[in-house]
């Protein structure tokens, strides 16, 4: 264990760490992060997914295994922390909802694809790419409509009601202006044509992505200087058990006794599973008035103790 976290862990949380004293010592301004998170997400991670699907196959049938191991995951912790924030904490449900969401929800962009291809390089490409491909689209929208209906219900007023339509058509623009998104849709096109990307365009995307993952680290760690640990430490601490613990066994469960993954998409959903809760939580929180003490300290509290829980799942994922 101490092995991986040194050699893997430790580096990469090391960059997260001096985004974060760098953000809080005011050495990095929250525009220069809003710049680097830009370059980032539009620039650099998006050539660095096109790279590697460029020159990936594809499997020929459906991964359902891999999508019901992954999001039969979220799907259950989700359920069991939204019923122990109403059932045991008293939280109200769009609360517990957050609550929930925050159990299930991995930072997949800024910690997840850093961590993954460092561990197991380009063969996590193709379970990554399946994973991500629909995380958006799924999450989301499913997040969004069970907020807009318990907002509705608060609400009680008998004029406004959800609008399943709207929603699924908001998550599907969002996904059409997404950078990552294209980057995995046209690697994937691209490299089932059977053509090589050009020398010079090649080299180009190389360096693009090379820069990405550290860039990606330090604007995780500029990013979390902004929110606090102190607030509703309570139901950070539930989703912090939930997200670290439940949520990967849970995932390793389901793709090992249920659909029988292959080993690396196994290790790849796994540790995708183990990964803290991403700063969406907190913006979901907080478009809705829904537990943002709760979601922002459990962005920072799993992000911290994910340092001893992610090199223990790491040391199990690459010991075979």
């Amino acid at each position: 264990m101490m092995d991986v976290a040194y050699t893997l862990v430790l580096p990469v949380f090391g960059v997260v760490v001096v985004g974060y004293v760098a953000a809080r010592m005011g050495w990095f301004s929250h525009s220069a992060t809003q710049g680097l998170d830009t370059f980032v997400f539009t620039f650099a991670i998006p050539a660095l997914l096109f790279r590697a699907l460029a020159n990936t196959d594809l499997p020929d049938v459906l991964p359902w295994g891999l999508w019901g191991s992954y999001y039969g995951g979220i799907l259950i912790v989700w359920a069991i922390g939204s019923a122990f924030a109403v059932y045991v904490l008293r939280r109200p449900m769009k609360d517990a909802i957050v609550i929930g969401f925050g159990g299930g929800f991995s930072n997949t962009v800024m910690l997840g694809i850093p961590i993954i291809l460092t561990a197991f390089g380009e063969e996590a490409s193709v379970p990554l790419f399946l994973i991500l491909a629909f995380h958006g689209l799924t999450v989301f929208t499913i997040c969004t409509f069970l907020l807009e209906t318990a907002h509705a219900a608060e609400r009680h007023d008998g004029g406004s009601r959800p609008k399943p339509r709207l929603i699924l058509l908001d998550s599907l623009k969002g996904m059409a202006r997404n950078p990552l998104i294209w980057a995995l849709g046209c690697g994937v096109i691209f490299g089932q044509t059977g053509l090589t990307l050009p020398v010079p365009v090649d080299g180009v995307l190389e360096k693009l992505g090379q820069a990405g993952i550290p860039c990606a680290l330090f604007a995780m760690g500029a990013t979390l200087a902004r929110y606090e640990i102190r607030r509703s430490i309570g139901a950070a601490s539930q989703i912090a058990v939930i997200k670290l613990g439940l949520h990967p066994l849970i995932v390793f469960l389901l793709g090992t006794y249920v659909f029988a993954l292959p080993v690396m998409w196994l290790k790849v959903a796994t540790v995708m599973a183990a990964v803290p809760s991403g700063v969406y939580t907190f913006i979901m929180a907080s478009r809705y008035a829904a537990a943002p003490g709760a979601a922002s300290s459990a962005v920072v509290l799993t992000t911290a103790l994910s340092l001893l829980t992610l090199s223990a799942v790491l040391t199990w994922a690459m010991s075979f």
